[in-house]
């Protein structure tokens, strides 16, 4: 029932973090937004919902505003 070592879990997620880091840093510059929250994703279970937050409820500087169609 040994599953794998606490160690190898970090390292797995080190690396998940790491690899996604570069796109949402480019994604968070294309939205006009600082790419600091991106350090989130060190943060194991909560790092990915954090970030994933932050650029679903802050609005785009860069993108502009949505306008309702007219019926």
């Amino acid at each position: 029932m040994d599953g794998p070592s606490l160690q190898a879990q970090w390292e797995l997620h080190a690396l998940v973090a790491a690899l996604a880091a570069y796109p949402m840093i480019r994604i968070f510059r294309r939205a006009g937004l600082s790419p600091w929250p991106v350090l989130f994703l060190v943060i194991p279970v909560f790092g990915f919902a954090v970030v994933g937050s932050i650029l679903a409820f802050t609005r785009w500087p860069k993108v502009a505003p949505r306008k309702p169609e007219k019926r």
